[in-house]
């Protein structure tokens, strides 16, 4: 008996040409890493060389963002993470002349072939199932960390003024008189009138 064809090969094949380094972490689901930006058209185009599935691709860019794309016909998910902004889901229903690689997906606009939520961006229930058909138990990457968050914006407080403070000039002292010397008498040691001659020693 042959064995069927393995639908990850061609993909597995086909992004190694391109370059990128491929692992398959799960039995049906391959890991994308390389010097790209767009996560999500490379995991759709690889998607796209699957046939109709089941498989599932995280592509991770450069800049850490990731993309898982889930695919079993006619289910085609895309869970989206850019940054630190929370990751968007999508859910089409596709119909069978259709990949998921095809020009209107790999745009990323919206198509008629979307399942909306409320609110937009959320998962659907069978978007769930189709991750369990894979063995995928979260949408994040095999080892993937997510970036820290940004710093917080310090605003800078203003040193308060200096207060101008006056110092006093100290004015000199007053410059003091000499005090009057008073002539004695060297005998009674009584002060001596103008004239200089004692009053009691004559």
């Amino acid at each position: 008996m042959d064995t069927p064809p393995d639908p990850l090969d061609d993909a597995t094949y086909a992004l190694r040409e391109e370059g990128y380094d491929v692992t398959r972490p799960l039995p049906a689901a391959l890991h994308v890493t390389g010097r790209f930006l767009n996560p999500e058209r490379i995991a759709l185009r690889a998607a796209g060389e699957a046939g109709d599935g089941p498989i599932g691709v995280w592509a991770v860019s450069r800049e850490n963002d990731w993309t898982l794309v889930a695919w079993s016909r006619p289910d085609l998910v895309t869970i989206t993470q850019r940054g630190a902004a929370p990751a968007r889901w999508r859910h089409r229903r596709i119909p069978p002349a259709m990949r998921p690689d095809a020009q209107a997906f790999l745009e990323g606009g919206a198509s008629p072939h979307d399942i909306v939520t409320t609110p937009k961006h959320r998962p659907t229930d069978e978007a769930r199932a189709v991750l369990a058909g894979l063995g995928v138990d979260a949408p994040e990457p095999p080892g993937w960390e997510p970036p820290p968050p940004p710093p917080t914006p310090v605003t800078p407080v203003a040193a308060p003024k200096p207060r101008r403070t006056r110092v006093a000039t100290p004015r000199p002292a007053p410059a003091r008189k000499p005090e009057p010397v008073t002539k004695v008498c060297p005998t009674c040691f009584m002060a001596l009138p103008a004239t200089g001659i004692c009053d009691n020693c004559g």
